[in-house]
């Protein structure tokens, strides 16, 4: 257990130093993607504080005819953020702290994936932090800022976990 706690604590550390112009109040989250997701999560809390459940369409947007984001995109996207409502009323801080949060999640999840099939400590940090530096995580979130694509980083390992342990079952049912 300590060992594990070390090990999550140096992705915490890589994720902090990657995340680092996240603290840049220059940091444009409006670009590309952003602009639609800071909607979402203004759309989606004034959804939730005017009643509406679930928050599927945010019904003051476009002149009062409303706007179905929550349809199309992951409801999960735009309800886990707004949890970190609680340290902030800037819903680009929330955003930024999301990305930060997926960012760890993510190396967390693959150290996990990996130091399950392979039992080397080692190989499973330098997997999670070499998630955490991917370069197409990256751009997803410093160029594109598509949360929900950022999201999918923390599932993938994940789901590669299942497959695996699938694949495993069927294997050693079939020998046995």
């Amino acid at each position: 257990m300590k060992q594990k706690l070390k090990d999550y604590l140096i992705i915490l550390m890589f994720t902090i130093v990657v995340c680092i112009p996240l603290l840049n109040k220059n940091l444009d989250v409006y670009r590309d993607d952003g602009v639609q997701h800071i909607a979402r999560l203004m759309g989606t809390y004034q959804s939730i504080t005017g009643g509406e459940n679930p928050p599927v369409i945010m019904s003051n947007f476009c002149n009062e005819f409303g706007y179905s984001w929550n349809i199309f995109y992951s409801p999960l996207t735009a309800y886990l953020p707004l949890i970190l409502r609680i340290f902030t009323n800037s819903f680009e801080v929330i955003l930024k702290l999301f990305m930060f949060l997926l960012s760890f999640l993510s190396g967390i999840a693959m150290y996990e994936f990996v130091k399950n099939i392979t039992k080397n400590n080692n190989a499973a940090i330098l997997a999670g932090i070499l998630y955490v530096l991917a370069p197409y995580r990256l751009t997803d979130m410093y160029m594109r800022v598509a949360i929900s694509e950022l999201a999918s980083f923390v599932f993938l390992p994940v789901l590669f976990q299942g497959m695996y342990n699938i694949f495993n079952l069927n294997i050693r049912n079939s020998k046995g």
